[in-house]
């Protein structure tokens, strides 16, 4: 299940999660929403975390106060900072230690309104009756697995959850799928010494002459020429080839 990590830091720093480092370079209050509970920070910041049952009652609350937004999969294990003065900061903190639900108020209520964008949509989407079908295909976006099979994992006939899909984020699942696995793939080809057809593999992808088309056509390299060092522009750099998530209004 999914759960909102409220990480306050009084400086830069750096948040584990699952052992990968998510730099944050102010002084804040960060919102992770993820379903691991291997979240760590250092010696700089304090960690909170809460279920999606713990939210709906705030949500009860502050919901006549949200602006619509539409759910977004690139926000789901991915760190949204706020920048806080170190006076509530400490606020924050001292509220935490007598009453974590008060101190989980505060901070949305302080996150809504000064980024009401990122705090009203983590919100609803820890909330949604969705997440766990969305949380379902991003821990599985690395399988070998056809559009089908997700589909039929989820007791969901394949054209409707393809409608379902396209609703909430604006582009296909089989372009989203194909773009989340090579994005992996050009991470470990920069981070590893593996070979290419095992980074193809462990990346979602059983034909290594699909992947290296795919990955030609996604970044304008081959994968050699990235696993030697070639940089790789970024993504809004590079020829779009899905369109972007949209957001309900």
């Amino acid at each position: 299940m999914l759960r909102l990590f409220i990480i306050l830091t009084t400086g830069p720093g750096q948040i584990l999660i699952e052992g990968h480092g998510h730099a944050v370079p102010i002084a804040g209050v960060s919102l992770l929403l993820t379903s691991t509970d291997q979240v760590r920070v250092g010696a700089s910041g304090a960690c909170y975390g809460f279920s999606s049952a713990e939210l709906q009652a705030i949500y009860r609350d502050i919901r006549h106060l949200l602006p619509p937004v539409g759910l977004n999969m690139s926000m789901l294990h991915t760190v949204h900072t706020v920048a806080a003065e170190p006076a509530l900061l400490s606020a924050m903190q001292s509220l935490a230690k007598m009453n974590p639900v008060a101190m989980l108020h505060f901070v949305l209520m302080y996150c809504l309104t000064v980024d009401g964008g990122v705090g009203t949509a983590l919100l609803q989407q820890a909330i949604s009756g969705d997440c766990d079908m969305f949380e379902f295909i991003y821990r599985h976006r690395l399988q070998a697995w056809a559009v089908q099979r997700y589909a039929d994992a989820l007791g969901v006939p394949v054209r409707k959850f393809n409608q379902i899909f396209k609703e909430k984020f604006g582009v296909s699942a089989k372009h989203w799928l194909l773009a989340q696995r090579l994005e992996h793939a050009c991470r470990l080809l920069q981070t590893t010494p593996k070979k290419v057809i095992d980074v193809a593999f462990e990346s979602g992808f059983s034909n290594h002459a699909h992947f290296s088309d795919s990955f030609r056509r996604h970044f304008q390299l081959s994968p050699s020429e990235v696993r030697r060092g070639q940089p790789v522009l970024p993504a809004a750099g590079r020829i779009p080839r899905t369109k972007r998530p949209r957001h309900e209004s």
